[in-house]
């Protein structure tokens, strides 16, 4: 038998075939591989722009929320630097803004009132009556209204108050706000000028009468001292006329005192030391009694000297000690002396009892003309010291521990 060969040509047609279709399989392959790092790079590439992108887009809201703090910042230092009393509500009546300034004036904490309702803290009595109640309520601002308004310790302070609406840039109305002020100063002012006109009225008054009863008086204890030498022989009648010229005596002290209280003086100023107008002083106080009262000198080591109206300092100091001598029923002891405050250029007198001492609710008063806590005396004493330290530029101060006894400063400039 004869072995068939196949044709040679056939054979290596066909592995050209296969080498064709693997060249051309490894041609596609390497275009795939050049496109899909194309569309690597082009991906990469996107997503590097996208990045970028991002970062850009992170870094101006950063900056934006850089700013947004900086003018939410910026806006709570305005609030607080506003000498008012800010609150704000939404339209539920919720507070979302209360100030500085309206915690330090209300006693609340901006942190344990925000989101809560305004009418739980704020109407008081006035229900919805409060301003900011009445602008939700019909719409329309309110200005310049007078009310109390409630503590957080229960108490009230006067304020006075103003609301409008709070809108939206595009008008929308979106809450209330309220501003309120503290006017507690302002009344107590206006109490104290109503009182300085009732003294000044009543001290026009006094004057005159004052001024009538001097010559009288004088009459009355001209006639008793003659009367009292006619009644020589008779100790009985004596002793009435000698209680007579001491009524007259009485009054007319009190009628000097009105004079000096209520008229206008003129002080005779000059530089001179202290010390011996303190040592005059206290020197008449303690004749009074025979060793039953003794002053104590409190002296700086170096003396001082200002420019003062000498007599009216003694009949200040006077007042000052008679009252202490009083307050003690003319027994024990008391302090007076001076110290120089080289800081200010002031210098402070003072005088110190160990009596019983004075309660609060006559603190405020032991000043006014006529007031007294004691059985005897007209009230004028300290009245008129405090005129003196007032002629002086200065101011008179009390302090009175729980435990007894009572201190007064005078503080006048030196010069």
């Amino acid at each position: 038998m004869f072995n068939i060969a196949e044709p040679t040509g056939i054979k290596t047609m066909g592995k050209d075939e296969e080498l064709m279709a693997l060249v051309e399989a490894f041609q596609f392959f390497n275009h795939s591989t050049s496109t899909l790092n194309q569309a690597y790079k082009r991906l990469e590439s996107a997503a590097d722009a996208l990045a970028k992108e991002l970062e850009d887009t992170n870094r101006q809201l950063q900056d934006r929320n850089r700013e947004l703090d900086r003018v939410n910042r910026y806006l709570e230092d305005i609030l607080s630097s506003i000498e008012s009393g800010v609150i704000a509500v939404d339209l539920e009546g919720r507070i979302t803004i209360f100030n500085r300034i309206a915690e330090d004036m209300t006693g609340y904490l901006a942190d344990e009132l925000i989101g809560k309702n305004y009418n739980d803290f704020f109407t008081g009595e006035m229900e919805d009556q409060a301003p900011l109640m009445q602008t939700m309520f019909s719409g329309a601002a309110i200005h310049g209204v007078e009310r109390e308004i409630p503590l957080r310790d229960g108490g009230t302070i006067p304020i006075k108050c103003s609301s409008t609406w709070i809108t939206s840039t595009a008008g929308e109305r979106i809450g209330v706000v309220e501003t309120f002020e503290d006017i507690s100063q302002v009344r107590a002012l206006e109490r104290r000028m109503l009182h300085q006109k009732t003294l000044a009225a009543l001290g026009e008054m006094a004057a005159q009468v004052a001024h009538e009863l001097r010559n009288p008086l004088a009459g009355i204890k001209g006639f008793a001292g003659l009367l009292a030498e006619d009644l020589a022989d008779n100790e009985s009648s004596k002793k009435m006329t000698k209680r007579i010229i001491e009524g007259v005596d009485s009054l007319d002290r009190i009628s000097s005192n009105l004079l000096i209280l209520t008229q206008d003086c003129a002080g005779e100023f000059k530089r001179q030391p202290l010390e011996p107008i303190l040592e005059q002083a206290i020197e008449l106080i303690e004749a009074r009694t025979e060793a039953e009262f003794k002053v104590e000198r409190d002296f700086p080591l170096e003396p001082c000297s200002a420019k003062i109206d000498g007599e009216k300092i003694k009949q200040l100091l006077l007042n000052l000690l008679g009252n202490a001598f009083e307050v003690c029923e003319g027994r024990g002891n008391a302090v007076a002396g001076y110290k120089y405050n080289a800081l200010t250029n002031e210098v402070c007198i003072f005088v110190r009892d160990y009596g019983p001492g004075i309660v609060e609710e006559d603190q405020e008063k032991i000043f006014n003309p006529f007031f007294t806590t004691k059985t005897q005396g007209t009230g004028l004493g300290l009245a008129i010291a405090k005129k003196i330290t007032e002629l002086h530029r200065g101011k008179i101060e009390l302090t009175s521990p729980d435990d007894g006894g009572a201190e007064f400063i005078v503080t006048i400039p030196i010069i």
